[in-house]
């Protein structure tokens, strides 16, 4: 419950809790969903370096039932694309690799097939580096890289360390994003790429763009910023340290390829117009993620943005998840720009305030 600039909730014994949530942060987004009234979304915006949950939102045009426990903090999601940022770090940090490392690669636009991981110089005709591929989202230049460079084990070694597979402490019920890493060739170059094998809560999301902005160490979540008594007497929040899941180098190697995704990649077109020229006065650095299927409950095609702004001082990082069906209206991409703007705006700046009311 809202009350004033600060949202509070009751606690079972009597007392209450006031939140991190950022009032204007928080009801932007929820706006814009159900603007859209899009079928499945979450989005989280945590504020960096404290890990501070600014945002928490899951809501669903199809179920009303379904909440931010559901949308939110679950992994209802493939985390497709989006785990080519910790592909990305591996090949760095494991691998050896830097962001201007390059492969000569052919096909890899929607799919990794098995000639996707072999030379055959007739047909590669194009060489690109890994920054390239981050950014584009070009998967033969992941996977290809990948099984050359890194092991499974090595893959799963940086995943688990960004959280795949681990209890992540929070103040609610947070449910572990899942990972599996196969040691066959192909399988394995997919996984690398985002084909399936692993899965994404929107929180987790945000807490991996956190990491990256926050030069490798990821920030503890945290909701509940004071808690009272019955009495109303303050009561100790418990406090979880941060833990740094890369170097700083890797980190820094890894976000300026993330910055390639707004400027030349696959969010481009979200973030700039057809010159070239941002619409906000900030960088945002990101990863998309794009993958279909179907499910219980149909198709759903399933649309990802995590990322962090502003680039040279980061400030917040965000995650948003949208299952769409085969008829839709925004994408996550769209989200995210609107939670970049929503935070500019409160600080004043005026451009911002001039793409919110441009929608």
């Amino acid at each position: 419950m809202r009350q004033g600039r600060i949202y509070v909730v009751a606690t079972a014994d009597g007392g209450h809790a006031e939140l991190t949530l950022d009032p204007q942060l928080q009801e932007a987004t929820e706006e814009v969903l159900r603007t859209f009234q899009i079928p499945y979304a979450g989005a989280v915006v945590l504020s960096v370096p404290d890990g501070r949950v600014l945002a928490l939102v899951g809501r669903s045009a199809v179920d009303g039932n379904l909440g931010p426990a559901d949308l939110a903090l679950r992994p209802w999601a493939p985390a497709a694309s989006v785990f080519k940022v910790v592909s990305a770090a591996a090949l760095v940090s494991e691998g050896g690799l830097t962001g201007q490392s390059q492969t000569c690669y052919h096909g890899g636009v929607s799919a990794v097939l098995a000639d996707n991981l072999i030379d055959l110089p007739r047909i590669d005709r194009r060489c690109d580096t890994l920054a390239y591929g981050l950014g584009k989202s070009q998967n033969a230049i992941l996977a290809k890289l990948a099984r050359r460079h890194l092991t499974a084990d090595q893959l799963a070694r940086v995943g688990h360390a960004f959280g795949f597979g681990s209890a992540i402490p929070f103040d609610l019920p947070l449910e572990p994003s899942h990972l599996d890493v196969p040691t066959e060739d192909l399988e394995f170059a997919r996984a690398a790429a985002g084909f399936w094998h692993s899965t994404l809560s929107p929180l987790h999301g945000a807490l991996l763009a956190a990491a990256i902005a926050n030069q490798g160490v990821m920030p503890a979540p945290t909701l509940v910023e004071r808690a009272y008594d019955a009495e109303g007497v303050g009561r100790p929040v418990p406090i979880t340290r941060p833990r740094a899941v890369i170097d700083a180098a890797t980190a820094r190697e890894v976000g300026r390829m993330m910055e390639l995704t707004t400027r030349i990649g696959t969010a481009k077109a979200t973030f700039r117009d057809r010159r070239g020229h941002r619409y906000l006065n900030v960088e945002v650095a990101g990863k998309t993620g794009t993958l279909s299927a179907e499910t219980d409950k149909g198709f759903v095609g399933y649309s990802w943005f995590v990322g962090y702004a502003p680039v040279d001082r980061p400030r917040i990082a965000f995650a948003v998840a949208l299952g769409n069906h085969p008829t839709w209206r925004i994408k996550a991409t769209y989200v995210a720009r609107r939670i970049v703007a929503t935070y500019l705006a409160e600080k004043g700046d005026r451009a911002a305030l001039r793409t919110l009311a441009a929608r």
